[in-house]
């Protein structure tokens, strides 16, 4: 009798199966390469390229954002000043009490209607551009990001309004009331530039008490600021406000 148990022969002219592949050989086949590792890493550089200048700019409008909103606040706080000064716009008493003039220093004159009182101080954020890395931590200016356009001139400097009465100036919508410091020194901080350059912006308040974010005239010569003359026309603004 044929044992059961025993070993089968194929039958003669049957094929082996072939074994399996392993595991390990078929996680190589589904692994990625070098040069599709790379690949990946490539369109990930690309589209970070293309993506950080939006979002750079996506900030730096939201800054802008910030600082026009204080300015505003800002302008209303000086034109409450002048209506409870004989309609007058801020000047400094004599002697002089602060370590600059009026164009720094209206700040301690009118922020009392925006609530704050004291020593200027560099906490006073509706003073401060979010933009600004320097002017808002200067003791001499106030730790304020604006100036104001009265401050004192030299003789025969361009006439500034300090002091002014509001309803004699001629055009308050183009009249200059405060704006960013580099408005009055050159350069921007929308985008950052340093140095004065040709049609560099700035944001700005008006005697009307409207915020816009405008050109600046400078000549182009060395050592001139924008806030030296008054702009030709087609600019937006004027320093006197005639």
């Amino acid at each position: 009798m044929r044992d059961s148990t025993s070993t089968r022969k194929p039958y003669p002219g049957r094929l082996a199966v072939a074994p399996r592949a392993d595991h390990a050989s078929s996680h190589r086949k589904s692994a990625f390469t070098l040069i599709e590792l790379l690949a990946v890493i490539a369109i990930i550089v690309l589209l970070a390229a293309l993506l950080l200048p939006a979002v750079s700019r996506a900030k730096d409008q939201s800054r802008k954002s910030i600082c026009s909103a204080n300015l505003k606040q800002v302008n209303l706080a000086i034109l409450l000043y002048s209506q409870d000064s004989l309609d007058a716009l801020p000047t400094l008493p004599e002697p002089d009490p602060f370590p600059n003039g009026v164009g720094a220093f209206y700040k301690q004159l009118v922020k009392g209607y925006l609530g704050l009182g004291g020593p200027a101080s560099p906490n006073e954020t509706v003073f401060t551009c979010p933009s600004d890395s320097s002017v808002r931590k200067r003791a001499s200016h106030a730790f304020s990001s604006y100036t104001f356009n009265g401050y004192e001139v030299p003789p025969g400097g361009l006439p500034r309004i300090t002091g002014t009465k509001v309803s004699s100036i001629r055009f308050p919508t183009r009249a200059v009331l405060v704006g960013e410091y580099p408005a009055f020194w050159g350069g921007s901080w929308h985008p950052n530039l340093p140095a004065p350059s040709s049609n560099a912006h700035a944001v700005l308040s008006f005697v009307d008490a409207h915020i816009r974010s405008t050109r600046i005239y400078w000549d182009g010569i060395t050592g001139s600021h924008p806030s030296d003359y008054e702009p030709p026309a087609p600019y937006e603004y004027s320093w006197d406000g005639e």
